[in-house]
Formats: structure tokens, sequence, C-alpha cells
């Protein structure tokens, strides 16, 4: 403790701004690498964006050895610039998704706000760092021209620089074992975990759930990746005559569903396209994104991963091949709640020109019910208030009671019951009915108006 104390005794504020410097590069670090996969836009393929990790690794090590010899000021230097790299990479990758942001249109995909949390640590990083190299590490120059002095015969010196020897060693290790851990593909989520709450259910819709007969189960399709992928399957041809881009296939079943929406927001244009895929039984991808038709094979089991020990194909994955080049592979990632799945797809908006829209999918599971939620205005009124139900959504129930809004809001039919009128003054006190209508599924939902 007094070897400690001795050590610290001499040192000024900037040295402990280069301690905190270097615990939050490795924090943003291990951030970076179990989240860059899903924030990169398309933009930043072959640039290698996970440098930026790398960067604020070596930045991290670098600082380590300046904190443990903190009387040669150019080591933190050199953190500092390892720090500046990594910006340098961010700086380069972010303006197309601050473009996107701007307008209301993922142009490359990639999520803006992680890239901007990256940003803005980074930013943090190097301007403290910065700040720390004009004030030094110590108290005084004369106080660090005397630690320069200190013979290597020095015990306290040596124990000084083993612990600094040592701590770089630690730091390398454990960050080479935090960033292959945190590279790894997480496996997709099983279990209850992944079900919606389902307190909003009543004990009519599970009835019509149980009900409605349906002896598909979509968890159990496993389709293998191929080396070589077939082509010249009809399916895959818009002239074969059978209908892959709707929902009806004869004898067949869809395994998931994917759906997105896409604006342009070009020159107050903020009209949206409605984009879908169904993924079939049978291997075979179909549907539509504006205004083009995207059909190919996905897989759940690939061929480099997708055995067990016995040989066994397992689902380790979700992709899509597809037969059009610009849709050359459609990787999908877990995502959370309803929506299990989420990808990128291009479209060409105008010749020569692309945007990406993302896509979210679900397992498949046909649409039984719905009902409404009334968000935070609740059931109960006042007279002499305005009923407002703008916030009010239309949910879907699916047959295993999983629920999402209805994607497509704009599709649902409102009906306000007799007495009563969305944006107008409630005049009297009673019971009322409001009913929203969408794909064959209709929700009541009774408010109660008080005096």
């Amino acid at each position: 403790m007094d070897m400690i104390k001795n050590f610290l005794k001499n040192k000024s504020v900037a040295y402990f701004i280069i301690l905190a410097n270097a615990i939050l590069a490795l924090l943003v670090a291990i951030i970076f690498f179990a989240t860059y996969k899903g924030a990169m836009p398309n933009s930043a393929e072959g640039i290698a964006p996970e440098s930026i990790g790398i960067f604020l690794l070596v930045g991290f090590v670098v600082e380590l050895v300046a904190l443990a010899l903190p009387q040669y000021r150019f080591i933190h230097v050199i953190g500092v610039a390892m720090f500046g790299l990594a910006l340098y990479k961010e700086v380069v990758i972010i303006p197309v998704l601050i473009a996107g942001e701007i307008n209301n249109v993922r142009y490359e995909g990639g999520d803006f706000y992680l890239n901007l949390f990256y940003l803005l640590a980074l930013l943090a990083i190097i301007i403290s760092g910065i700040v720390a190299v004009f004030l030094g590490a110590y108290k005084s120059e004369a106080e660090a021209d005397e630690d320069m002095k200190v013979s290597l015969g020095d015990k306290k010196k040596l124990i000084t620089i083993g612990v600094g020897a040592v701590l770089v060693i630690a730091s390398i290790v454990s960050g080479d074992l935090v960033t292959k851990s945190l590279l790894k593909a997480a496996p997709a989520p099983e279990g209850p975990a992944d079900i919606i709450a389902v307190d909003p259910i009543t004990d009519e819709i599970r009835a019509i759930a149980d009900d409605y007969v349906y002896d598909f189960n979509p968890t159990s399709v496993i389709i293998k990746e191929e080396a070589d992928w077939d082509f010249s399957n009809p399916l895959l041809n818009s002239s074969s005559g059978v209908s892959t881009t709707s929902g009806n296939r004869t004898d067949r079943h869809i395994v998931y569903y994917f759906e997105g929406t896409y604006a342009e927001g070009y020159q107050g244009d903020y009209s949206e396209s409605y984009a879908y895929l169904y993924l079939w039984d049978d291997g075979i991808f179909a549907g539509r994104s504006k205004n083009d038709n995207i059909r190919g094979y996905w897989y759940n089991s690939s061929i480099a991963n997708g055995e067990d020990a016995e040989g066994n194909d397992i689902k380790d994955c979700l992709n899509m091949v597809s037969n059009v080049n610009r849709y050359t592979s459609i990787i999908t990632q877990t995502a959370g709640g309803f929506y299990e799945r989420s990808a990128y797809i291009f479209i060409a908006p105008w010749s020569g020109g692309t945007r990406s829209i993302i896509i979210n999918g679900y397992l498949y599971y046909p649409e039984v019910a719905s009902f409404l939620d009334s968000d935070l205005t609740g059931d109960v009124f006042e007279g002499g208030e305005v009923f407002n139900r703008n916030s009010w959504t239309a949910k879907r129930v699916l047959k295993n009671l999983n629920y999402s809004a209805v994607f497509k809001a704009n599709e649902v039919t409102w009906t306000d019951g007799p007495g009563i009128r969305n944006g107008q003054v409630i005049e009297a006190a009673g019971e009322y009915e409001i009913t929203a209508r969408w794909s064959g599924l209709t929700a009541t939902k009774t408010i109660t108006v008080i005096d």
C-alpha cells in the first residue's frame, strides 16, 4: 500500500485521466465487438470496420504501459494516436448513416445510434487524452525528471516496471480471449425467454387459437445449405406459373415471414413501399421489394457448422441466396421480441442507384385474432374530455399466441360507436365501443365515460 501511495503522490490529474481513458477504451471495445456486425452500413464492407475495435484494444494496452511508466510521455501519445486511428475509421463510416437518419431512410442499412455512440465515445477518449498530454502525468517537470534519473537497479522501479509488464501481458491475453468470444456467432435463442408475454391475451382469444386447426410446426424444418444452388429451378422464375410470392402454395407451408417498409424521403416524398418475403418449407424463398420480385433459396443449417457431433444437421443460421445479382446473399441476424430475425435487402429506386431496407421476420403461424391496445389513454374517460385514440394500436395474435402491432397500420379500419368520435368532446357518461378491422379480423374495445 505504501508503495502505491509513494508511486501516486507526485502524479497529476492527467495520470488519472489516462487511467480512466484505458478503462473506457476497454469497455467501448467490448461493446463494439458485441454490436458492430449489426451496426455497420453496407458501405463499410471492404474497409475493415473491425479495426475500430482493434485500435481501441491496442490503445488500451499502450495506455497501461503509459500508466506503468508515466515519466515517458511519448507512450501516452502513442495511445492517443491509436484512438485517433479508430476515430478516423468511424468518421469514414458514419456519414451515410447521418444522411439516412436525416432523410428517414436507411440508404446503406446499419444502426445510426450505435455508430453515434462509437463516435462520441472515441471523441471523449481522444479529447481527454490530448488534455492529459499537455498536463503531463506529474505535478511538476522536476518530479518527472527525477523519476527519469532513477536507476533500474532501484527495487521500487523494478517492481513498478514488472507490474506494468504483467498488466500488459494480461491485457493482451484477456483482450484476445474477449475478442474471439465476442466475434463468435451467437446461437439463435430458444425457449420461453423468446415468447412474448401474453397478459393481453384473453380466454376468448385463447379459445379461438385452440380451435384454429393448423398442424404444421415451422420449428421442425431444417434446410441444409448447398455448395451449388440450382438456379434453373422454374420456381425461381416468375413465368413458372407457380405463385411463390403469395401466401398460398398447394401442399407447401410457410416457415418464416419477413416484412419491412421503405421511404425514399427525397424532395419531400415520404411515401412508403412495402417489402415482404415468404420462406417455404421446400427451401424456396420469394417475395417483393418495392417493384421487384425476389426469389432464391434459404437455409438454416450451414455446410461449415450445421452438424452436431453425430453428423446430424442442426440449425445454426438463417440466410438466403437470391437469383438476382444485387441480392446475392441476405444474411439474417437474431432480433428481439415478436420478430426473431432481421436482415437488409437492397432495392433500386432509380437507375444506377441502390438503397437498403431492413426487414424483420418471425416463425410463421396464421393470424387468428386481434385486440386493441389503448396505450397510455386507458379505458376510462371523463365527460367533457376530448376522446383521442390516435395512439391506439391494433394488434394481431398468431396461432402460437405471439402478438405484435399490425405492421401496415394504414390498412386498419377504425369505427367509433354511436355517441363518440375520435378528436371530439365526449358529451355523456356511459359505455362506448371502438372497433378495428384488419385482414378479416375484428377487435372491439369498450371504454367507460364517467361524470
